[in-house]
């Protein structure tokens, strides 16, 4: 063995037990209270990660799952926190990466300022877990400036955040719990993340064609343009429900932006609306339903664009058609004529909200039933409505040509 051999491998053995060393230890017997600032200091136009938060969160997923490898088993909950008023969906675009890998839900929810004084601050919420949780690992993302309201709640040590590449650790059988930081090391990449798509596939419905006269006495939004897309892949099994969406999703949310494009006439929508992810669905209550808006946010991220969130529930069909048609309803006011709008949303609800316009709106009701089923296995269709000057509407249905059997099962890998 040579000299420079033996520095070398001295050097290496050092450098990997440095890297150890700074791996959270996540004692089993602990609470473990992982805190991952929000990369919204990379955002983009207004509720969004910009690509680089993105590409980041992909690979923050990754290495904290290989951090957890072995763990996984006290993993009890991934939270995304956001403060009332302020509905950024960067926290939950940061973390779900990581619970997505790990078959997780996100528990998505707006905490209040204040102390711990005030209901549902982070300090209150803190103290509610500890006090009606059982120990173990809880993953969190939230703005930079929550997470010191939650390290001065458990414990006297200060700590100044360095940017988005810290995350910290709160450990400990009680309080006060010990603080650690750590680095992810991860490099900054601005690129949009691109991933490879099958071949081009039929479209899983048979093309139809509806026309609806607008009927006299109401205003509905003309000149427009909606397209509906349902949530990506999400049910590995009939009866499995956490909000998220499944590895096969993340392949078609990240890749189809392109053929959504095509089939918008490469138009840049007016806007993109979709559910808000803090409506909770399954999981006794602890699920969020996450994956319709980030089904459409990747879109969102690539041009730039903010997403509108829905001010009804995601199953509320009646009020999604009229806040997309009717100009007299009170969500989502936009302007009279010439929008074009992309929609992420629950396939069934979708079929509901249509067949409503139809019969209910257009007092068509011959018209409503020659909208096509959407079967529980289709993730790919893609239903446009559109508006002429007089409010007349056409029914036209396509798709991405993405087949969901013809998509990995593992997610995919992002490398440094």
């Amino acid at each position: 063995m040579t000299i420079r051999f033996f520095l070398m491998l001295l050097c290496a053995l050092s450098f990997s037990r440095a890297a150890l060393a700074a791996q959270p230890a996540l004692n089993p017997n602990d609470w473990n209270i992982v805190l991952v600032p929000s990369f919204a200091s990379q955002s983009g136009q207004g509720n969004n990660l910009s690509p680089t938060g993105l590409n980041h969160a992909l690979r923050f997923g990754q290495l904290l799952s290989g951090l957890m490898a072995g763990k996984s088993a006290q993993l009890r909950q991934v939270y995304a926190f956001t403060y009332a008023g302020a509905p950024s969906l960067a926290p939950l675009q940061t973390i779900e990466p990581y619970a997505l890998l790990n078959n997780q839900g996100v528990s998505s929810q707006s905490l209040n300022q204040g102390d711990a004084s005030v209901y549902n601050s982070p300090a209150y919420f803190l103290q509610q877990l500890l006090g009606n949780q059982p120990r173990g690992t809880y993953v969190m993302a939230m703005p930079p400036e929550m997470i010191q309201a939650m390290i001065a709640s458990v414990s006297s040590d200060t700590l100044t955040l360095n940017g988005t590449h810290q995350y910290v650790v709160l450990s400990g059988q009680s309080t006060p719990f010990t603080v650690s930081s750590y680095d992810d090391g991860i490099a900054d990449d601005a690129r949009f993340p691109q991933v490879a798509l099958p071949p081009r596939s039929t479209c899983p419905q048979a093309p139809v064609t509806i026309q609806a006269r607008a009927p006299g006495g109401w205003q509905p939004y003309t000149e427009q343009k909606v397209y509906l897309v349902r949530h990506v892949e999400a049910h590995p099994s009939g009866n499995f429900e956490n909000g998220n969406y499944v590895c096969q999703g993340q392949w078609r949310a990240l890749g189809a932006n392109g053929r959504l494009s095509e089939i918008m006439g490469k138009r840049k929508p007016d806007y993109i609306f979709t559910s808000n992810p803090n409506n909770i669905i399954g999981c006794s209550g602890t699920c969020s339903y996450i994956r319709p808006a980030l089904t459409v946010a990747p879109f969102a991220i690539e041009h730039n664009m903010p997403l509108t969130l829905a001010e009804f529930q995601w199953n509320d069909a009646t009020d999604l058609a009229q806040a997309l048609f009717n100009r007299a309803s009170p969500y989502f006011s936009r302007a009279e004529k010439g929008g074009t709008i992309l929609v992420g949303w629950e396939h069934a609800h979708i079929e509901k909200a249509v067949k409503y316009l139809l019969a209910g709106m257009y007092r068509n009701p011959a018209a409503a039933a020659q909208v096509p089923a959407w079967s529980f296995e289709d993730y790919d269709s893609v239903w446009e409505l559109a508006t002429d000057k007089q409010g007349n509407l056409t029914f036209r249905n396509t798709c991405e040509a993405i087949p969901s059997a013809a998509l990995p099962s593992t997610c995919p890998a992002f490398f440094q």
